[in-house]
Formats: structure tokens, sequence, C-alpha cells
């Protein structure tokens, strides 16, 4: 018969070994669905507590609980949401989640995680515009859901694309899915969004499981914030369960193209010299507004600059803002690795769209750009230049 310390010793080295092996079931990563990717946001979630400088606390009051940033905690390597039976701002219980003060769009995120076992929880992995504070913000426009998960179905998912006009107001592009995975969501998997120009495509443990098209002429394609939550929902949740929690092991975002515009947080190396207005004809995304040089004269310039993270090769692309008295001879040049490349395009004829300035060599940083210069006849127009990676 062994001693108590060493069955303490047995029974701490068995616990630990139950952690170890719980941590580790399943995909440890995915990564991005090809190359050219480049890290550009993560939590590792290896500290001793939520890092405050990355992450806002969810903290509205919904469904059947109020979510509290006391419930999240960071140990071990993982982020926990403690699922509670408490009675706090009018509701029985509490939830909670992180989200990111840090808005993206376009590339791929990617998380592992676990729901918790006992219905009455809904568990998310998403994008979305605001702080924390509340799901109806005015500044919603664009929903991509990585996962949804009810807990009282611990093998279904649902994927999903939403748009907003701002407090939970719909602008009526919808699409989804919602299926059952065939695998134990209280183990741990890993979730992956791809969110392109054209469209949002869902993985599981790397294993591609629905794409959704959404266009940026379908509706207005805004910089968005992570979320990673859990509440009470659907369903009272089982006391018997609880307490409980859902459990995050990392966040990772890869961008892999730039997008750089006249507006908004795409803004970032857009100037211009001369004589520019803002137009009423709108840009590549809904609501996305252009400007125009002082029609008829030269002198006009707008610069596009982004800050590429990697070198590499990227086709350069223009959006052209078609309209009868737009510059028919508007000269754009690529500062590129190489040097620079001169094209002409006609804003006259044709319609609106992107056009290929050519594929370069670009560095790393702000060396690279492209400027349209006003030929002097019709006015010259400024939206977006991208710089896709090839």
């Amino acid at each position: 018969m062994s001693s108590r310390p060493a069955r303490l010793l047995a029974a701490a080295v068995l616990a630990t070994s139950a952690v170890a092996a719980a941590l580790t079931a399943g995909p440890a990563q995915a990564d991005p669905p090809s190359t050219g990717y480049t890290l550009a946001f993560s939590d590792e979630f290896d500290g001793t507590a939520v890092d405050t400088a990355k992450w806002n606390y969810r903290t509205d009051v919904k469904a059947y609980s109020a979510q509290r940033p006391q419930n999240v905690s960071v140990s071990g390597g993982l982020m926990s949401i403690a699922l509670k039976h408490e009675t706090y701002a009018g509701k029985d219980f509490t939830g909670g989640g992180l989200v990111s003060k840090q808005r993206l769009r376009y590339g791929y995120y990617e998380t592992r995680a676990k729901i918790n076992d006992g219905a009455g929880w809904h568990s998310s992995f998403w994008l979305m515009a605001g702080d924390g504070s509340d799901t109806y913000t005015s500044e919603a426009r664009t929903e991509i859901d990585g996962f949804e998960i009810d807990s009282i179905s611990p093998s279904g998912i649902h994927h999903g694309v939403l748009t907003w006009k701002g407090s939970h107001v719909g602008a009526g592009t919808t699409y989804g899915t919602t299926y059952n995975a065939g695998i134990d969501l209280r183990q741990w998997h890993v979730y992956g969004i791809d969110w392109a120009e054209t469209s949002v495509t869902f993985y599981v443990d790397g294993v591609l499981k629905y794409t959704a098209p959404y266009l940026p002429t379908q509706w207005t394609h805004d910089y968005t914030a992570i979320w990673l939550t859990s509440i009470a929902y659907g369903t009272v949740p089982d006391i018997t369960k609880l307490p409980s929690a859902m459990q995050f092991d990392y966040i990772r975002y890869w961008q892999k193209d730039y997008y750089v515009d006249n507006d908004g947080q795409a803004a970032y190396g857009y100037s211009e010299t001369g004589t520019w207005l803002t137009s009423s004809l709108t840009g590549w995304t809904v609501g996305s507004p252009t400007r125009y040089a002082a029609c008829n004269t030269t002198g006009h310039t707008a610069t596009w600059r982004p800050d590429l993270r990697t070198a590499g090769t990227y086709q350069v692309y223009a959006y052209k803002v078609a309209y009868a008295n737009s510059d028919p001879n508007a000269r754009y040049d690529v500062v590129h690795s190489g040097g620079t490349a001169t094209s002409y395009v006609n804003g006259v004829s044709g319609s609106s769209g992107w056009v290929s300035l050519g594929t370069y060599s670009f560095a790393a940083g702000t060396a690279g750009s492209v400027k349209v210069t006003a030929s002097g006849t019709g006015c010259a127009r400024a939206d977006a230049v991208k710089f896709i990676r090839v």
C-alpha cells in the first residue's frame, strides 16, 4: 500500500498528464489554406492575465445572461470563459468573452476552441464592429460567424455572413449553413475563416466546410473586431452542469493582400496634391466615397502607399470610376523594387471596376506606391488601389 505523499504525487502526475492530453487532443493548428500569408495579429494566451492592450471585454446583457469581465481568465496557455449560475444585472446566469481592439478585414483568421458540457450556452468565434458593450452597435455593417455552437447540440455548427445597417437593422444580405459536424465539439477543434474580397470560406480542422459569396457591391465591407464569446442563449442553462467554462487555445490572423482607399481605416497610405473634391459617385464597395480632381487642369495627383508586411510579388489594381467626364488618359505610375512602371487608363469608356496595372516585386514596408496624375482633360478620379499577393 502506497504512502499518502506517494499517492498525492501519483495523482498530480496523472492530473498533469490529463490536462496535457486534453490540450493536445485533436489538431493543434491548421494555418492558412495557401501560401503568401503573413501573421499580423495573434494572442497565444500564454500569460497570466488578459492582455487589455489587445482586448475589450464583452459586457452586454443579452438573452439569459449578463457578460462579466470577471468571468474571463488567462492561464496555462488558455483563455477561459467561466459560465456561471449567479444573479447579476437582472439575469440568473453570467457568461463573457473578449473583443479585439484592433479592427481587421481581409485575411485568414483561426482559433482552437472547445465548448462546455451542458445545455443552454451559445459560444461563438465571429467578426463584427464593436467594443463588446453592445451587439447592436450602430457601427456594424459586416458580421461573419466563424462558428456558432449551441451546447445543447455539441456536434452542430453554424457558419454565416450577415449584413447590418447598424443598431441591429438588417441590410438584406444573409448567407449561412447549419450542420452536424459528426465530431464532439466539447473536445479541441480548429476553426478558420478565410475572408477575401468576393467570398468568405469556413474551415474546421483544416477541412473546407462552407463558402459564402460576399461581394463588395452587395454591401459595405467594413473593418471588424474579433469576438470570442459565450452567453446563455437558446434554452435555459442546465444548472447541474455549472459552473463550467468555454475555452480558446489561441487566436491568429494572417494577411495576404493589401487595400489602400481614399477614406476610412484603409486610407492610412493615401495622399493628394492639387485640388480634389468628394464625388457623389461611389467606389469599389457599397457606400465608399470617391474623389475627383479639379476638371480640365493638370498638376493634381493622388498616391496610394501600402505598408507591406512581407516582400513579394503582387499584382496591382486601381479601381476605375467610369463616368462621362472622367479623365480619358489618366496616368498611373507604379513604384516597385525594379523601378517605375507607367500605365494610362481611360476613365470614360467601359464600366467601373478594377483595372490591372501589372505584376511587380515589392520590398516590405512603404517604399512601393501607385500615383495617378491628371492629364488635363476631364476629371481624374481616385478611389482605391489593391496589391494582391501572387
